[in-house]
């Protein structure tokens, strides 16, 4: 059975919408795009989903109300042949309408199945851009937007993301898809700051510190604008395998403080600018 993605309404939209209703007749009313995540595990830990949706919240301007489509472990062909993501992709967003933006997140090893694993070796980039492909050909022919989610290299194989980086930026290029540089903020994050760990125990899926520098490199690529100023602490729903509801009530996401948490808003700022992420 095809599960749909939903939008709940969180704790940071219902203050958005308590915002709008109460506002003057005359007050302008921020702008706001549907973002749908296709993806796996690198999204529905700590909830990347909903960290991006409350950073737009508190920043004002545009704001991003969030849902997905996740299933741990799964590639984009896997998406493909399972046959559920035209069912995703026309489920309508929260207005009716297409959704505005469609994140595509390939498996942190591209194409597998791989040859060695415990020796960091990487997929066929080639069976990753046949189906990031696929998906982009769908997602546009339903009038909405892709961009792509750049991964990370895993903890103990740095080297990774020049591969992982230019799997994306080709199919970017290629396809003049906007990709936002997840991976390439987390190699800098790693070089300058190796006292912060953006990895959990198994060195391969984000810590909540992680999580929160992917939401503000996503912030920074969709909204043009920089993440400064964002809250330290974000709060939403608990997600576990296959990225279904694990909490009844928000729970924290993510508690940084300040200055790390300024420190990951600047850098996601400044990579996205460095390459050209921004759509």
């Amino acid at each position: 059975m095809t599960r749909r993605p939903t939008v709940r309404l969180r704790t940071a939209a219902a203050a958005l919408l308590l915002a709008v209703c109460s506002a003057p007749a005359d007050a302008q009313v921020p702008d706001t795009l549907d973002v749908l995540f296709l993806g796996n595990s690198y999204v529905y830990y700590n909830n990347l989903a909903d960290q991006l949706e409350g950073l737009s919240a508190a920043l004002g301007g545009t704001y991003l109300r969030t849902a997905h489509h996740l299933h741990g472990g799964f590639t984009l062909r896997r998406h493909l042949d399972d046959g559920h993501v035209p069912a995703v992709l026309d489920g309508p967003a929260p207005d009716g309408a297409a959704w505005d933006r469609v994140v595509i997140q390939g498996h942190s090893r591209l194409g597998v199945p791989y040859a060695d694993e415990d020796a960091g070796t990487l997929g066929d980039p080639t069976a990753f851009a046949s189906g990031a492909g696929e998906v982009i050909d769908m997602v546009e022919a339903r009038g909405s937007s892709a961009m792509l989610y750049m991964t990370w290299a895993k903890e103990a194989f740095p080297a990774q993301i020049d591969a992982l980086a230019a799997a994306y930026e080709g199919v970017g290029a290629t396809r003049g898809v906007p990709v936002a540089p997840v991976g390439r903020a987390w190699e800098r994050v790693r070089a300058e700051r190796p006292d912060l760990d953006l990895f959990t125990d198994d060195g391969s899926h984000p810590s909540p510190t992680g999580t929160y520098l992917a939401a503000c490199v996503f912030y920074a690529a969709i909204t043009g604008r920089s993440p400064a100023g964002a809250p330290t602490r974000l709060s939403g729903t608990a997600m576990q395998t296959p990225g279904v509801v694990a909490s009844e009530g928000p729970v924290t996401l993510v508690a940084l403080d300040a200055g790390t948490a300024g420190y990951l808003q600047r850098v996601a700022w400044e990579v996205v600018r460095e390459r050209g992420g921004g759509g």
